[in-house]
This record gives C-alpha cells, sequence and structure tokens, in this order.
C-alpha cells in the first residue's frame, strides 16, 4: 500500500468517528451508549416518586419497574433512575394510587419498594416498608 493509500485508509475513519461524536453536554452514557434525556413531566403534572432498591439492571429490572408503573390507572408517564433507584411518575391527580402501585411493583419481586418522601416533612410513613399485597 502506499503512503497516499495508507493516509486515507488511516484519515477517514478518524473523521467519521469524530464526526460522530457528541459535543453537548446534554448527554449522559447509560450501558455504553450516549443518550439525550427526554423532558420529562413538562405539563407540570403532580408526581410520586418511589425507593425501589431491588432494581438490579438497567434493561431489565429498570424497564420492569417503568412497566409496572406505566400500567398504574392515573399514571401519565415514568421516569427510571437506575443509579439512584428511583422511579417517578407523573400522575393524573386523584387517579393514581400509590399504594397498588407499591403492591404491584411487590407482587413483582421489587419487595423493597416504598414511597419516597420529599424531604419536606411530608408523610411520615413515605419510607416504611411496603407491605405485600393479599
Amino acid at each position: 500500500m502506499n503512503t497516499r493509500a495508507y493516509f486515507l485508509a488511516m484519515l477517514v475513519p478518524t473523521l467519521l468517528a469524530a464526526g460522530c461524536a457528541d459535543t453537548t453536554n446534554a448527554t449522559a452514557e447509560i450501558s455504553g451508549k450516549h443518550v439525550t434525556p427526554a423532558a420529562f413531566n413538562v405539563a407540570g403534572a403532580p408526581t410520586v416518586a418511589f425507593n425501589v432498591p431491588d432494581m438490579m439492571c438497567p434493561e431489565g429490572c429498570g424497564e420492569k419497574t417503568k412497566a409496572i408503573l406505566s400500567e398504574q390507572p392515573g399514571a401519565k408517564e415514568v421516569v427510571i433512575n437506575f443509579e439512584a433507584k428511583t422511579a417517578t411518575v407523573a400522575v393524573e391527580d386523584g387517579k393514581f394510587d400509590a399504594e397498588a402501585a407499591i403492591a404491584a411493583l411487590v407482587d413483582h419481586g421489587f419487595e423493597h419498594s416504598t414511597l419516597k418522601s420529599d424531604g419536606a416533612g411530608g408523610d411520615a410513613a413515605a419510607d416504611a416498608p411496603a407491605k405485600p399485597a393479599g
């Protein structure tokens, strides 16, 4: 291979890789993939936050947690923070039953799920362990 062909063979992949690099600060790395966070609850609906310490992997447990909470009556949007082991649900006011959501999580093996207290003098039982359904 001549020098020019070698140079082009090395330069083209480098330029392509550099062109694909993300230079914004609005990305995160999840499982080796760069993703741009989506806006959550842009309508400003009330939210309910859960501690879900039993989530062990983002692709399995994180997605399952999101699906379980999304299926609850009154749930509008769900966002999972796997690193913090939390889930936040934007809800229709008066139509979401947080205790039923916890029971659904417990029924699917997330036995240590609790309501997350807001830290502003909210419900004293908010971080109490969930009671098994039944």
